[in-house]
């Protein structure tokens, strides 16, 4: 079944031409993506707090967080709410329904320079989204973001990075630095999982061992130390995560650690495989890491 379109909005109205010209044709704007569930959302201040800082340091202004909560709320409240069709009646109890009666959507909202300094919120509300399950392949990439410190709309090189690893076979892209640092991917945090035993299950110190694993002790992760964004998940999971930590990771030394993951507002996915470095399965990483994840509390919109 198709996919409908995202319900959009620019400050509180129905987007029209005149509210999207400006930013279709400068391209010039910051944005931040985040899950809805039953109307709330994991590390909401997070995404708040990013919106504000990016609006100070690109157009000197900073944002109010109960207008920015004010602006999505009357998205979600708003969007319409799809036809039935033969598969999901009216009277189902699995209908499909809009984010205004179950409370679950795709919420972006972007902010972009509008005439006389001034800024514009644009909100737009689409279905769900929920992580990968089957393990990532990427394919290292040199095509690091630029002002990769801020999520921002100049996505061209991300769309076309990911493009070039579709093509090689792989999923997405691993953005990697001119002297070979790992960065990011084109739309997640990744990170590694190390106990300092390169063979058996990484999280078994963490979720206490399974059947077989060969582990030295309880899993650190380690993010990248290299441009790239720090991301709302990634910090959601760094504030639960004792001894978690950055530091440079070489491209070529990747079989050092015994799991990776990549994080970002979808949740936790995990790789299989980076170039020729394989990963072996890590399911009780995997699982040890969502656990966390899982115990963020959902804040009101």
């Amino acid at each position: 079944m198709e996919t409908p379109s995202p319900h959009v909005e620019v400050d509180a109205r129905p987007a029209g031409p005149a509210d999207l010209r400006r930013l279709a044709l400068t391209n010039d704007g910051h944005v931040t993506t985040m899950q809805v569930r039953a109307g709330r959302v994991r590390g909401l201040a997070l995404h708040l707090r990013r919106l504000d800082q990016a609006n100070q340091e690109l157009y000197g202004t900073g944002l109010d967080p109960d207008l920015l909560r004010d602006r999505i709320r009357h998205a979600l409240a708003t969007t319409p709410t799809p036809a039935p069709t033969p598969a999901t009646p009216a009277n189902a109890a699995t209908a499909t329904q809009g984010p205004e009666r179950r409370g679950d959507a795709t919420v972006r909202v972007v902010v972009f320079p509008g005439a006389n300094g001034a800024v514009h919120v644009l909100v737009s509300v689409g279905a769900p989204a929920e992580p990968a399950v089957t393990p990532l392949r990427l394919s290292s990439l040199c095509a690091p973001r630029p002002f990769p410190h801020l999520k921002h709309v100049g996505t061209f090189g991300q769309l076309h990075s990911a493009r070039l690893a579709r093509r090689r076979g792989f999923d997405d892209a691993l953005l990697v630095t001119a002297d070979g640092l790992v960065c990011e991917t084109t739309v997640a945090n990744i990170g590694f999982l190390t106990t300092g035993d390169r063979t058996g299950d990484a999280a078994g110190g963490a979720a206490g061992g399974a059947a077989g694993e060969n582990v030295a002790g309880p899993a650190t992760v380690i993010w990248p130390q290299a441009p790239m964004l720090t991301g709302v998940t990634m910090t959601l999971l760094d504030e639960r995560l004792p001894g978690s930590r950055r530091e440079p990771v070489p491209l070529a030394g990747l079989g050092r650690f015994q799991a990776a993951f990549v994080a970002n507002g979808r949740g936790l996915a995990p790789v299989g495989r980076i170039d020729t470095t394989t990963f072996p399965a890590a399911p009780a990483a995997v699982a040890a890491l969502a656990q966390v994840y899982a115990a963020v509390p959902w804040d009101e919109i």
